[in-house]
């Protein structure tokens, strides 16, 4: 009887836990996605039931950023320099809202640039897990090559934690080329990152702070011309 009860408990909390969790990028498709249309994982991965969890929190990098390391032998995507992403999310639990980035990287994630921002008010509000979208435009002074499309996420309320998806795609822009910008703000995550408490409130101190300082480096990733 009391190993019933202690596994009915055990149940009843994977469950509570389950149901809290999170947010993952749907579209376009996150490397391991379980979702319509992504393809199958690498020789040696498998898909990810839990894609929505964090991946770190503020002392403790539990996964590497996009979640992920090994991409999909071929890109999910292709789009245009100057065309627009349109991002869409599983959402399992907003926790109001909280400041998400998106960044692109061309050298296989050593370098980051971030090319949109949504402080505060991303996934915050009366939102829609099935139809809610972020428009995200590249750049219209894009490389063509293949990039890392990376979503980061900090939420507003909860434990204080950073989400990370990222998709594999393919730029058709200039031939070569550079891309400058500034590289992601990184909090909660890690000894080494900011920590930023919970800001369900405006006058709340939410790290915005971090995203404006001037002291926030700068990054430019260059992209060599392909001889026809």
């Amino acid at each position: 009887m009391l190993f019933k009860t202690s596994f009915v408990a055990v149940i009843a909390a994977f469950a509570a836990i389950a149901a809290e969790a999170h947010v993952s990028m749907r579209e376009p498709c996150p490397r391991y996605g379980q979702y319509a249309g992504c393809p199958a994982p690498p020789a040696g991965q498998s898909i990810d039931y839990d894609i929505r969890s964090p991946i770190g929190v503020y002392g403790s990098a539990n996964q590497p950023l996009c979640k992920h390391t090994v991409p999909f032998a071929k890109t999910v995507r292709t789009y245009k320099a100057g065309q627009t992403i349109n991002v869409k999310f599983d959402i399992g639990a907003a926790h109001s809202g909280g400041h998400c980035q998106f960044a692109v990287s061309y050298d296989g994630g050593k370098k980051w640039v971030v090319i949109k921002e949504v402080i505060r008010e991303c996934l915050r509000g009366n939102i829609n897990p099935s139809t809610y979208t972020i428009p995200v435009k590249i750049p219209k002074t894009a490389p063509t090559g293949r990039v890392i499309f990376m979503w980061l996420w900090n939420n507003a309320v909860g434990a204080r934690e950073l989400y990370s998806n990222c998709a594999d795609l393919q730029i058709q822009g200039s031939n070569g080329g550079k891309l400058a910008g500034k590289e992601p703000v990184i909090i909660n995550y890690g000894p080494n990152s900011y920590s930023v408490g919970e800001f369900p409130n405006p006058g709340d101190k939410d790290g915005h702070e971090y995203f404006t300082s001037p002291a926030r480096k700068g990054v430019t990733m260059t992209v060599p011309s392909v001889k026809a």
